[in-house]
């Protein structure tokens, strides 16, 4: 099927979107409930060098199956299998129920989207610099608002070393160096997206180039993640964010009802996804140049659609389990308090970084089998 559209519904009924709907919301509920529930996963060799205490891999299916299936109705139904799947150590009622909408709900739609919308190479460049540069002013900007609140002092009380935007004579040093280097890079891209280029390419070098920067910038994050962390127990967890907070983060993250966190102690976490993204952005802008013919050609990501989903799921918890959000609430509720965005970034980082990795390495088999089927 050429003419391959994310929002026609119709097309939900091909064999691909339905092939893929279907091993997708099976192997979801396999890698989120299945192993976690029988501790497969928990590899306790790791956990001295990166958490979280349970590495799942449902964010790897989904996008491989939403990238495939290409149709927003495939894409709703593996994240809504992942959600049903989600298994809780404490097996109560889940804390957080918003949270688990956000990361496969979210993640789903925009895997596919991105995977499967048509656009010039102008556009995709467009998309790059704004959605990039977007995510480097949420790195930023939630690493100042925590330092002003001066949440790195509840790490630091218990010795934990966590590195933080610092203020330096009341001024967010670091933060505004983030949110400037974001700006430059935004302004850049909108400036390239402009000019018009139309050049016939022979072989795939430009390709290759920007698939070897994707996975450098991967391996080169996930390699200083491992060699600047430093890990404590959920007893220090308690003690830092609360009781309440640290089932949360649990829950959400380790699987198990006493688990382990991390903190970096080189660079701060908040900038690790916006700096991944400024080097999956030049790689992705290596592969428009490939597949558009320059700018002016129309091209899809395909299966790079999905590494556009970086720290716009993190945001969206904090956003949704803040204090005045969560006030409006007829009922109970709890907040987050500000410390915990902390590890809820550096555990979705840590996450989502693997689990790129294993996507990304699918991905490059299917393509291998491809070539292979059309010879």
């Amino acid at each position: 099927m050429t003419n391959v559209k994310y929002f026609h519904l119709g097309q939900f009924f091909s064999l691909r979107a339905l092939l893929a709907t279907f091993f997708g919301a099976g192997l979801v509920a396999l890698t989120e409930f299945l192993l976690p529930w029988l501790g497969i996963l928990q590899v306790e060799t790791l956990w001295d060098w990166i958490t979280p205490i349970t590495i799942t891999f449902t964010l790897a299916v989904i996008f491989v199956s939403c990238a495939i299936a290409k149709n927003v109705v495939a894409s709703i139904l593996i994240g809504a299998a992942a959600v049903l799947s989600f298994y809780n150590p404490y097996e109560t009622v889940e804390l957080g129920l918003a949270a688990l909408l956000i990361i496969f709900i979210v993640t789903s739609f925009f895997a596919g989207f991105f995977a499967t919308k048509e656009m010039t190479g102008r556009t995709g460049l467009l998309l790059i610099g704004i959605i990039f540069g977007l995510q480097g002013f949420i790195g930023s900007g939630v690493s100042m608002f925590s330092s002003w609140q001066e949440a790195q002092n509840d790490f630091h009380s218990e010795s934990v070393r966590i590195a933080f935007g610092e203020f330096i004579n009341n001024v967010p040093v670091w933060d505004i160096i983030v949110a400037i280097f974001s700006l430059i890079f935004l302004i850049v891209f909108i400036i390239i997206s402009r000019k018009i280029v139309t050049k016939q390419i022979k072989g795939k070098k430009y390709e290759i180039i920007g698939q070897i920067i994707i996975f450098l910038t991967i391996i080169g994050a996930l390699v200083f993640i491992v060699l600047s962390n430093v890990i404590f127990d959920n007893n220090t967890a308690v003690s830092i964010f609360g009781e309440t907070n640290t089932q949360f983060l649990n829950e959400m993250f380790s699987k198990v009802p006493n688990g382990s966190f991390m903190a970096i102690t080189y660079l701060n976490g908040l900038y690790i996804l916006p700096i991944v993204g400024f080097g999956i952005g030049i790689g992705l802008a290596f592969i428009i140049y490939q597949r558009a013919e320059g700018t002016s050609g129309k091209m899809r990501f395909n299966f790079e659609g999905p590494f556009f989903i970086l720290n716009l799921v993190p945001f969206l918890i904090i956003c949704a389990y803040s204090y005045p959000v969560q006030s409006l609430a007829e009922a109970g509720y709890f907040y987050l308090e500000t410390a915990t965005w902390f590890p809820i970034f550096t555990e979705f980082t840590n996450l989502l970084l693997i689990n790129l990795l294993v996507a990304y390495l699918i991905f490059k088999i299917i393509t291998i089998i491809k070539l292979i089927a059309k010879k």
